[in-house]
C-alpha cells in the first residue's frame, strides 16, 4: 500500500511541477560578468602585461602553469608576454552552458606590416561566484591562457 502512495505522490508532483529541468544557462548578468573577465584578459593580450591576469585564471590553469615550472605571477607574465600581440577583438559567437561560457572571437595581431586575423576561443568557467579563464584555442591549437 505504501508503494502505491509513493508512486501516486511522485506522479502528482510531476503533474504539478513538471519534469526536472537541467540547470539554467546564465542570465544576462552572469554573461556580462563573464564578458568583463574576458575583456580584462584581452587588455593583458593588447599590452603584453600578463601579471594582472594571473588572478583571472582558473585553478586548473594555474596548476597547469605550476606543473610547467611557471607557477608564480612573474614566471607566468614572462612566458605569456613573449606571445602574440593582439590589437583588436570582435566577438563572433557565444556558446553557453550552466557553468561555462565560450567566446569565439576574431582577434587581430600584427605580423610585420600586415594585420593577421585569428579565430580565438576563450573558455570561461564559473568557480564559485567568479568567472575564470579556463581554456584558450587559437585556430585549431589548444594553448595555455
Amino acid at each position: 500500500m505504501r508503494v502505491r502512495w509513493r508512486v501516486l505522490g511522485c506522479a502528482l508532483a510531476l503533474a504539478v511541477t513538471g519534469p526536472p529541468r537541467p540547470a539554467a544557462a546564465q542570465n544576462s548578468v552572469d554573461l556580462a560578468k563573464a564578458r568583463q573577465v574576458l575583456e580584462y584578459y584581452q587588455t593583458c593580450e593588447r599590452t603584453r602585461r600578463f601579471a594582472p591576469c594571473w588572478t583571472l585564471l582558473s585553478k586548473r590553469v594555474q596548476r597547469d602553469w605550476a606543473q610547467q615550472g611557471r607557477g608564480t605571477v612573474a614566471e607566468y607574465a614572462d612566458a605569456k608576454g613573449a606571445g602574440a600581440l593582439y590589437s583588436d577583438f570582435r566577438v563572433l559567437q557565444i556558446r553557453r552552458s550552466p557553468a561555462r561560457v565560450v567566446f569565439v572571437v576574431e582577434a587581430t595581431r600584427s605580423e610585420g606590416n600586415d594585420p593577421v586575423r585569428d579565430r580565438v576561443e576563450y573558455a570561461l568557467l564559473r568557480e564559485g561566484d567568479q568567472w575564470r579563464i579556463d581554456g584558450l584555442r587559437v585556430g585549431l591549437s589548444e594553448t595555455a591562457p
